[in-house]
């Protein structure tokens, strides 16, 4: 169990008699020093502030120190009738199975003239008749934790043989509820994260029957010398003690856990009665702040952890529903709390809290007047199943980890073989013309040349560029003027056209007093033949329009060239080639395109 409290543990009898006596004491006071501080009190005002009789003065004293004994009284039997009845938990004694078994331990206290009574195979509620029944020499088997045996209230074993040999432990029957929900079988890997002094740790190694492994952590040097030594007595070999502090465990170094015992450090409000009903709320906010760091680096720090148990001596739910729901919340593992009372089978009273939904009445309390345990909460907490597959999965295929490796590594390995094949060929130049009998000046001169070389093509390459840059120009020119010559053809034909319909008209006019029938037939040939100039028209300049809208496309795709040209000459060299062909097809495409109409307009001329 962690530590409770802050400074040296008290017993429990020491606790209350302590609480008693200093009742008495304050009780005492009040009776002797309240009444004769209102008689003379009382005395003291009527004399000086209203003049009376000696004998009304006298009865007022009186009746004021009978009213004050009166009032203690009354607080004193309030007190006494509100106060929870006393309820005497019964002895709980646990076999040590590493060095004895139970039907040993039954054996050995028959001998000693105890009645040994089985269990009851009722309900858990029958099981509470049962051992508030108990007498002095009667014992029965707890209907939870079959290594543990319940005795009348007050029996002591502190000066009995098997408890000299560390083969029966005292321990309540609430701290082990622990170890049974953990539930580890033999030969797994488990933690006890705040292990000193070792109740629960001994009770582990002696549950998986001292196979497998068990990690007992403790920080404090002084309990953690009173762990090994308890864990030596009780022939626990599976546990192997750490003298660190478990939040400082890393991810890997103990991935082989599988089951998580966490006691962490907490108020102690369930141990004994009216001893912690008050807490200063700035300490409960460092306690819950560290059992939320325990509980998050349990549930984050171990991979292969199946199942963790988290257990507190106390009653306030800060410290227990609300730690338990904000860590689950916002884990990055999932894990699921486990419904306690079906884990019992529903032998059990209390419950979590209902104000933190599902979660808090999932979890489990004890308490000292109705389970006649120490007060105690439970939460049993299971890692997602698909969590664990997908982890196995991670490390049973290696792959992806060395994939992920490989990924950070080629970026250095690509940068550090660049650096070194620059630097081996410049070695290689240098040893191959020292070879040659070379001085160190004739190498740097040498160097330089080539430098110069290097901008020198560099030069030459920008200036080709520039000069293809001039001829996609000039082609682009070219297309603009025949554009323009083409436009002007199509209006003096526009015109021709224009005058040949005036030419028309007059002779028609001659002609209509001689063939009147004719001059219809001569106006519909006409209206056909202005239809048909009226379509070609229309349909050139729609081809016109075509045509200058795919000439302002190639202006920007050349414009977009000369300034990608102009920042990197010597990568884009041979795209500007082939893009030169692409206009120089264009402007066959295009005067291919003039020569077609051409033909049609001089047609029409010929016909009008």
């Amino acid at each position: 169990m962690a530590d409770n409290s802050e400074g040296p543990l008290i017993p429990a009898h020491t606790k209350r008699v302590a609480l008693v006596l200093a009742n008495l004491f304050l009780y005492s006071v009040a009776m002797f020093t309240l009444p004769f501080i209102a008689f003379f009190g009382i005395r003291h005002i009527l004399t000086d502030v209203y003049p009376m009789d000696t004998f009304p003065r006298t009865a007022w004293s009186v009746f004021g120190a009978v009213v004050v004994v009166n009032t203690i009284i009354f607080i004193f039997a309030y007190k006494a009738y509100y106060e929870k009845e006393f309820v005497r938990r019964p002895r709980y004694v646990r076999v040590n199975t590493n060095l004895l078994t139970t039907s040993d331990a039954i054996r050995a206290f028959q001998d000693e003239e105890y009645q040994f009574i089985r269990c009851t195979g009722g309900s858990y509620d029958d099981y509470l008749k049962q051992v508030q029944g108990l007498t002095e020499y009667v014992f029965t088997q707890d209907y939870h934790v079959k290594t543990m045996f319940v005795f009348f209230p007050g029996t002591k074993f502190h000066e009995h043989e098997l408890y000299l040999e560390n083969k029966i432990i005292l321990q309540d029957k609430a701290t082990a509820l622990a170890v049974v929900l953990l539930a580890a079988p033999p030969g797994s890997v488990a933690l006890d994260m705040c292990a000193a002094p070792g109740m629960k740790t001994t009770q582990l190694a002696a549950f998986m029957r001292n196979q497998g492994k068990i990690y007992a952590v403790e920080r404090n040097e002084q309990r953690y010398k009173t762990l090994c030594d308890f864990v030596e007595k009780t022939g626990s070999k599976c546990v192997e003690t750490l003298h660190k502090d478990s939040l400082e465990i890393k991810r890997g170094e103990y991935d082989d856990v599988e089951y998580i015992l966490l006691d962490p450090s907490c108020s102690g409000s369930g141990m004994e009665f009216c001893v912690h009903n008050y807490i200063e709320d700035t300490r409960l906010a460092k306690l819950t702040s560290l059992q939320e760091k325990f509980l998050k680096h349990a549930m984050n720090s171990f991979p292969k952890a199946k199942r963790l148990v988290y257990s507190t001596c106390s009653l306030y739910p800060e410290e227990n529903e609300r730690v338990i729901t904000n860590v689950v919340k916002t884990s990055r593992a999932k894990w699921r709390v486990q419904d306690v009372k079906e884990l019992l089978k529903g032998q059990w009273n209390n419950f979590g809290s209902g104000m933190y939904g599902s979660i808090g009445t999932r979890c489990l309390y004890a308490k000292p007047e109705s389970d006649l345990t120490t007060g105690f909460f439970l939460a049993v907490l299971d890692r997602d199943q698909k969590d664990l597959e997908k982890k196995e999965s991670n490390e049973n295929n290696p792959v992806k980890e060395v994939r992920k490796e490989k990924k950070n590594k080629t970026k250095k390995n690509i940068d550090n073989d660049n650096n070194a094949e620059i630097n081996d060929k410049t070695k290689q130049l240098e040893d191959n013309e020292i070879a040659e009998g070379r001085s160190e000046d004739e190498i740097r001169s040498i160097k330089k040349n080539k430098k110069k070389k290097k901008k020198s093509k560099q030069d030459n390459d920008c200036s080709d560029i520039a000069i293809e840059e001039k001829d996609i120009s000039d082609v682009i020119e070219g297309v603009k003027k025949k554009s323009k010559k083409k436009s002007k053809k199509n209006s003096n034909l526009e015109d021709a056209i224009q005058l040949d319909e005036v030419e028309n008209s007059v002779n028609d006019t001659k002609e209509s007093s001689n063939e009147k029938p004719k001059k219809k037939k001569k106006k519909k040939d006409k209206t056909k033949e202005i239809n048909n100039t009226e379509n070609n028209d229309t349909s050139e300049l729609a081809e016109n329009m075509d045509e200058e809208i795919q000439k302002k496309k190639r202006k920007r795709d050349s414009d977009t060239i000369i300034h990608e040209s102009n920042n990197d000459c010597s990568t884009h060299h041979s795209k500007k080639k082939k893009k030169k062909d692409k206009y120089l097809m264009v402007e066959n495409d295009d005067n291919n395109e003039l020569e077609i109409p051409k033909k049609k307009k001089k047609k029409k001329v010929n016909t009008s």
